[in-house]
């Protein structure tokens, strides 16, 4: 299933502080076993019970598919913002293991932001973005720079770099 997302909301229309959840998701057993044959083939992702005996105490999630999960919850609630790009992660982590039958749903922060230094058709803004269960346990959590379209008309002059924060 193909969805288009239309940019509305350009970098003058983006609030330091604003925050977004996404829905409610839960992943089976059979989903996180076909993506990992797939993509991470690891026994604690693949073979149930082996992942009885391993440091997990059980099946487990791979992080690139909570990583994954991630992105398409985020796209949901954030996918009418005029990306442009994002310009990798900080601090990427993943500090607690996602189960299997676990309800999670995507967060997103908008902690600061900035005009181009370079280009002033785009600004740089950095999300923090999390992966949380309903009791707030928290499986993944990065902070991502990104370049953002900035809407016509509302350029501003500028200078040079554009890879540093702040």
């Amino acid at each position: 299933m193909e969805q288009h997302h239309r940019a509305t909301r350009f970098f003058h229309d983006l609030i330091v502080g604003e925050e977004f959840v996404s829905r409610w998701y839960v992943a089976n057993e059979d989903e996180l076993i076909q993506f990992a044959l797939e993509y991470d083939q690891q026994y604690f992702h693949t073979d149930v019970v082996l992942a009885k005996g391993s440091p997990f105490g059980g099946l487990i999630a791979s992080g690139t598919y909570t990583f994954a999960i991630w992105n398409k919850l985020n796209l949901e609630v954030n996918g009418n913002i005029a990306w442009i790009a994002g310009m990798g992660f900080e601090d990427f982590r993943f500090p607690n293991p996602l189960r299997p039958g676990v309800k999670f749903r995507s967060k997103s922060r908008l902690i600061d932001k900035r005009l181009s230094h370079k280009d002033p058709s785009r600004g740089i803004v950095r999300h923090e973005y999390q992966v949380i269960s309903e009791s707030d346990e928290i499986f993944f959590v990065c902070v991502c720079p990104s370049l953002v379209h900035v809407n016509e008309g509302e350029y501003e002059s500028v200078g040079e770099d554009d890879f540093s924060f702040p």
